[in-house]
């Protein structure tokens, strides 16, 4: 049964008595309170659009507290004016009786496009409305539009085309694009890619082919650096275009990394004897996290590569999080589906046989260091951006923290490593910790593959480092 009926402006909103809402009692990110309509609701107004919709209350304070407000038809026909005319938005209203007050509730659902206020545009974080980035807005607008950073059209045109650049391309993209010919017109094969625009370079085609490539992004490069615990033994900025900063970086690696040679036999006679050089980690796992962060990095977002090399890791970050619906779960899920960031990108490397079928590249950077008996890289976003870290050792403290352990039972592990072994006694001298608690530390210890026990039984028990490849 229809209970009442409220025309505003020519929009009528319908309340059956069974879906009227609850009452909310505090704000939340979706729900603002405001003792009278003033400016900062309709900014809360621009942000839920911005976000993921929602309502304010106008008559209610802060904290929760009735105050009411006056719902005449008047006053709700001038609220609701000045929302359409300032945001662009038609609201849904609605009155709510509290005891004898009146509360006042606008309702608005998320925008496809983002919603300005006066100039501003803000999204919801928790109960408070925040102004949104210029990369945040435009990342907005794109996505909305179904466009893509790499495809976007630049102020660079074929002038600055950078012509050995695109004949290396070609030449590599033969055995995937056998119509390709180094000797074709640049403009019709960029046309064919979908990486000239009216007579532009995309933003895309502009870091794979142009003289200038930091024309499209002033933070287009890559940072490598040598390190010795916190001092800087070498530390370089690589320019050009990805294909460049590509080859650049495994350079700076091959200068950074030791490499020991091994004969294998492939027959009975001399000649069935080959020498193999066996680096520190595998090259094509690297080179493979490399090329994930020159073509996946989000470059609406300021700042560069960073490639840091210690004694035993290898720390490689790109800006920008995960895109939007990708989880870093989904991305470790073998198999999983590609969504690139930087779609044109992406479909070049592809081109070039730099890259496999798209989704694959994390399960063979795993199973290459799992072949070199190292362990797994790990995978997370950090401080904005993403992260792949390359180890030597399965118990390194950077391992070790990612995998949650206290500060006692680093300091354990440590032991282990700096003596050999550890006994519950030495164990409860380093921790302080009484003896069943130390038992039940080492227990667990063992129980996550970390440590193993070398004698099973008695006070004598040691425990050492595991060789197993799969602590968690």
């Amino acid at each position: 049964m229809v209970t009442a009926t409220r025309l505003v402006l020519g929009w009528v909103s319908w309340y059956p008595r069974h879906t009227m809402p609850k009452f909310v009692r505090q704000e939340s990110e979706t729900v603002e309170f405001k003792e009278r309509w003033t400016d900062g609701a309709l900014e809360a107004l621009a942000a839920f659009a911005n976000h993921k919709g929602g309502t304010v209350h106008v008559g209610i304070a802060d904290d929760g507290r009735l105050v009411g407000c006056n719902v005449s038809d008047d006053e709700q026909q001038r609220i609701i004016n000045q929302v359409v005319q300032t945001l662009g938005l038609r609201p849904r209203v609605r009155v709510e009786k509290r005891g004898r007050a009146n509360v006042l509730v606008l309702q608005v659902e998320p925008t496809t496009i983002p919603t300005p206020c006066r100039g501003r545009y803000f999204t919801r974080v928790g109960t408070t409305n925040r102004d949104m980035t210029p990369d945040q807005v435009g990342r907005r607008l794109m996505r909305q539009l179904g466009e893509s950073w790499d495809g976007l059209p630049s102020k660079v045109t074929l002038k600055d085309l950078n012509t050995a650049a695109f004949r290396r391309f070609a030449r590599m993209a033969q055995g995937r694009l056998p119509k390709l010919s180094p000797s074709d017109s640049p403009k019709r094969a960029l046309e064919n890619l979908e990486l000239l625009s009216d007579g532009f370079l995309t933003k895309g085609a502009v870091l794979l082919f142009g003289r200038r490539p930091r024309q499209a992004c002033s933070s287009a490069r890559l940072q490598i650096g040598r390190f010795k615990g916190e001092v800087i033994l070498d530390n370089r900025f690589l320019d050009g275009t990805l294909w460049e900063q590509l080859d650049a970086t495994m350079d700076a690696l091959r200068g950074y990394l030791q490499v020991r040679q091994e004969i294998r036999s492939t027959g009975p006679t001399v000649e069935g004897l080959q020498r193999h050089d066996i680096w520190e980690y595998p090259l094509d796992a690297l080179r493979e996290a490399i090329i994930n962060a020159l073509i996946h990095r989000d470059y609406t977002v300021s700042g560069h590569i960073q490639v840091r090399v210690e004694d035993d890791s290898i720390r490689i970050w790109s800006p920008g999080e995960l895109p939007t619906g990708m989880t870093l779960a989904k991305l470790l899920r073998e198999p999983h589906g590609s969504r690139p960031r930087n779609p044109f990108l992406a479909e070049a490397f592809f081109f070039a046989g730099l890259i496999e079928s798209w989704g694959t590249g994390i399960g063979r950077m795993r199973r290459l260091c799992r072949e070199q008996g190292l362990p797994e890289p790990d995978f997370r976003e950090d401080t904005g951006g993403f992260l792949v870290v390359f180890s030597k050792d399965l118990l390194s403290e950077d391992r070790l923290r990612a995998l949650g352990l206290s500060a006692r039972l680093l300091a354990a592990v440590n032991y282990v490593k700096g003596h050999g072994s550890i006994s519950n006694q030495e164990y409860r001298a380093i921790a302080g910790v009484k003896e069943r608690m130390a038992t039940l530390d080492l227990k667990g210890l063992v129980d996550r593959g970390i440590l193993v026990r070398l004698r099973k039984t008695g006070r004598g028990t040691r425990y050492a480092a595991t060789n197993a490849q799969n602590a968690q």
